[in-house]
């Protein structure tokens, strides 16, 4: 009993400090909260437990994002990029919800190294309009799938603000509406483990903190350092999951 108390304990206090520094850094550029929790995680944790620690710690923390900054809340986009979102959300809890962990960590760590190179070297680099949409459906199957859809959608809307707190609010909008679509889903397909989440219902208080500490800061200091540093961290931890091939 003990053995099975220290285990949950040690795996609550690793998501715990892994999502306070992803959410930290979320309130300062607007996304990227999971990226940064799952490359740490990833070294830790089974696959599936991993995305859904982030599924219930995510939800949270930007629904608070949104509550503490309700006022730059951009309603026109939000709902303009709705049905593409809902679809591609649906999409990717049924890929979640059918593949194995070896299969969806083997696409995960594909798809971390590919937005690690976007955000090192492709940055600044605006789409055209035509792959836009393409960009905001691919993004809901990433959140849905694996609750990290907001580089994919950060770069398809990111032009549309008209400042960055407008970016931040909108997007922890997204981030709580499709959580909850994923949850839903996922509930009536038999994914959630109440006992898990009871385990793990302490983990939010330490990110509301960082989302705070992050929040006073995100207005005031540079980007560019914290970014390279996301990207880094990325590809180490996208070579991690791509090693499971050949585990």
């Amino acid at each position: 009993m003990f053995a099975t108390f220290f285990k949950f304990m040690s795996a609550a206090i690793l998501i715990a400090i892994s999502f306070s520094i992803g959410f930290f850094f979320e309130s300062i550029i607007g996304f990227g909260g999971g990226l940064i929790a799952y490359s740490i995680l990833g070294f830790f944790l089974d696959f599936k437990e991993m995305i859904l620690s982030g599924l219930y710690v995510g939800t949270l923390a930007s629904a608070h994002i949104i509550l503490s900054d309700r006022k730059s809340f951009d309603k026109k986009i939000f709902v303009s990029v709705l049905p593409l979102c809902f679809f591609g959300t649906v999409f990717g809890v049924m890929i979640f919800a059918k593949l194995s962990p070896q299969i969806l960590a083997t696409i995960f760590g594909a798809l971390l190294i590919i937005l690690a190179i976007r955000i090192m070297f492709f940055e600044s680099y605006t789409l055209p309009k035509i792959f836009q949409k393409k960009l905001i459906f691919i993004g809901g199957i990433s959140q849905g799938a694996f609750g990290i859809g907001g580089p994919f959608w950060a770069n398809a809307l990111k032009e549309n603000f008209a400042n960055k707190s407008a970016f931040r609010a909108t997007m922890a909008a997204l981030f709580v509406t499709f959580n909850l679509v994923r949850f839903t889903q996922l509930y009536i397909q038999d994914q959630i483990r109440a006992d898990f989440f009871m385990e793990v219902w302490w983990t939010i208080i330490p990110v509301f903190v960082a989302i705070k500490l992050g929040h006073k800061v995100h207005l005031k200091i540079s980007e560019e350092f914290f970014k390279k540093g996301v990207a880094i961290m990325t590809i180490f931890a996208g070579l991690k999951f791509l090693s499971k091939i050949f585990s």
